[in-house]
């Protein structure tokens, strides 16, 4: 619930006394005298830069009706997680610590001290905190980086158990369109991190934010696990509307040398 308004105090008024009349001069003497003394009032009531509509932005932060708290999960309950280099550790360690800070999604925000953040912003946060310093800042750009790096690797099939996600491995990139309407070009979306699989489930589950991916069925609203392939709201009445186009290694990482080297896949 939004707090109660405070009643403004009346403001300078531009009326004489009863009774007195002024001549035109001293009109215009007045006005400017109280326009000042107006200005400075307005001036002096607003707060400090930034501070303006804090409170409906911070309502609108909290989550809809509906969705669930966040998820969150152990490095330890994720198959094969020993068995990962030691930079997609660290990437998931990092990326699982913020889904336990109850950080709500936040549109634009990359700084979880602001109690919020969206998917491109948790991706940019996580990897900056693991030393990699040119990742993009939007889904879009990210994927970019991607693909210019020769890492991408594309998803036609719907099918979760399709051939083109024999190469997915924890700690790669994951791309998707259509979350929401874009002019970006190319136009992804949505971004987030692959963690592999959940052993009490053996689901693949990804991390990341988001504004109502499911996780184990239920809506989630923030920093949270995901499963792999989730549904929107409202996608039942707009199929289609969200698309997964792919994943990717993350440039910088220092690991596709070793996944080569030793051959390692995920089963």
């Amino acid at each position: 619930m939004k707090p109660k308004s405070e009643p403004h105090p009346p403001g300078p008024s531009l009326r004489s006394p009863p009774g007195a009349r002024l001549r035109p001069a001293e009109v215009l003497k007045k006005i400017a005298a109280e326009g000042c003394a107006l200005v400075l009032a307005l001036l002096f009531s607003v707060g400090p830069a930034g501070a303006q509509g804090t409170p409906q932005a911070a309502e609108e932060e909290k989550r809809p009706a509906g969705m669930a708290p966040d998820a969150s999960l152990r490095p330890e309950e994720l198959a094969d997680f020993d068995r990962q280099p030691a930079p997609v550790q660290e990437v998931i360690r990092q990326a699982l610590r913020l889904t336990t800070m109850d950080l709500t999604y936040r549109y634009g925000s990359a700084d979880p001290t602001v109690g919020g953040i969206d998917c491109s912003g948790f991706v940019y946060f996580v990897l900056r905190q693991c030393g990699i310093r040119d990742v993009p800042r939007t889904s879009s750009g990210q994927y970019i980086w991607v693909r210019k790096a020769g890492n991408f690797r594309a998803v036609v099939s719907r099918d979760p158990k399709t051939f083109e996600l024999d190469e997915l491995q924890p700690g790669d990139l994951l791309f998707w369109e259509g979350t929401y309407a874009t002019k970006n070009d190319p136009p992804i979306t949505h971004s987030m991190i692959y963690l592999g699989r959940e052993k009490a489930s053996g689901e693949r589950v990804m991390v990341g934010s988001s504004d109502g991916r499911t996780y184990h069925g239920k809506q989630r609203w923030g920093a949270s696990v995901f499963d792999l392939w989730p549904k929107f709201p409202g996608q039942a009445a707009a199929p289609g509307s969200s698309r997964f186009v792919g994943y990717g290694k993350i440039p910088g990482l220092g690991i596709a040398s070793d996944r080569q080297a030793t051959g390692e896949r995920e089963e």
